[in-house]
């Protein structure tokens, strides 16, 4: 196993809602506990009625984590600004739904006010209805994604950049405010065989939902065969995993999926469950109220950080 992988790097994935703590004050608490990094997921805008997408929603009421979320990039901008050295993430970014061009500039900008803290958990969309308000076609979004992410690198690491794709096209550009990190890493933040193709092509990682530290290392073992297909090497690949947790779960639940191969994990607080429920249920459920997240986050941080 590459050594980075055995290093434990423990995240949280930060409530963004009105009704929660402020992220500054959620991030402060968290970074003084010691976790490694902060994450903000996205939905711009949810149409009311789901009819084509994801079958529980389908003829019923979409549910508050959907729709009560705040800007990922804005907020990050108020984590940044009241800390000092926890990362920032999205898990994830809807990287499809915005130019690339102005993406690039909002992440140079923010890296670079942040000292370098930035890392990209990039996502495609999953709401059929959702890219629809965007005009971004579901069954392109993949290979829009690509593009999107290869022109903003160009952006990040190139005097005068351009880029001629099928989805993303533009002449040469000045574009002079390079982040911190050049590139800023970017990690595929789709799940399942189609995401470990996409990460071993283009991506800087890859970031799943938990399904137990035996179904991860079944991953990673074929992910690292496209990554050898791909002429990659696999232990260059940030593998950050997202997994529900409470106050009341095993520690080795979590250390499990660093002897797995996980190289960092996101603890979605306030539920255990696996696969795409993991981030539903949790904030659904989320215990981190103004009264009670202080108290919550130490539980936590004495749980499973190293």
């Amino acid at each position: 196993m590459d050594e980075k992988n055995v290093e434990r790097r423990v995240g949280l994935l930060c409530p963004a809602g009105p009704e929660d703590v402020l992220p500054a004050d959620f991030a402060r608490r968290a970074e003084s506990l010691g976790f490694e990094s902060l994450w903000v997921g996205e939905h711009p805008a949810v149409p009311r009625d789901i009819t084509r997408s994801y079958e529980q929603l389908v003829g019923g009421e979409v549910p508050n984590f959907y729709t009560n979320v705040a800007d990922p990039w804005m907020t990050l901008a108020h984590i940044a600004g009241a800390t000092t050295r926890i990362g920032l993430g999205t898990a994830v970014g809807l990287v499809t739904l915005r130019h690339p061009l102005l993406l690039a500039k909002t992440l140079a900008t923010l890296d670079r006010q942040s000292g370098g803290r930035v890392t990209v958990g990039a996502g495609a969309g999953w709401l059929i209805e959702e890219l629809d308000l965007f005009d971004v076609a579901f069954d392109s979004r993949f290979e829009r994604m690509r593009e999107i992410v290869e022109a903003m690198r160009r952006v990040w690491t190139e005097e005068e950049p351009e880029y001629h794709g099928e989805h993303v096209d533009f002449p040469p550009i000045l574009s002079r405010y390079p982040p911190i990190q050049r590139p800023i890493p970017v990690l595929c933040g789709v799940h399942g065989p189609r995401g470990m193709r996409l990460a071993a092509k283009w991506a800087d990682g890859w970031l799943p939902v938990s399904s137990g530290p035996e179904k991860l290392a079944a991953d990673l073992a074929r992910l690292a065969a496209y990554c050898d297909a791909e002429g990659r090497d696999p232990g260059a690949l940030d593998i950050t995993i997202m997994a529900g947790v409470d106050e009341e779960t095993p520690a080795d639940e979590v250390l499990s999926l660093f002897e797995a191969g996980a190289s960092r994990v996101l603890l979605a607080v306030g539920t255990v469950t696996t696969a795409r429920t993991v981030l539903e249920e949790s904030r659904a459920r989320h215990p981190l109220a103004p009264d009670r997240y202080d108290a919550t986050l130490e539980a936590i941080a004495g749980r499973f950080l190293p």
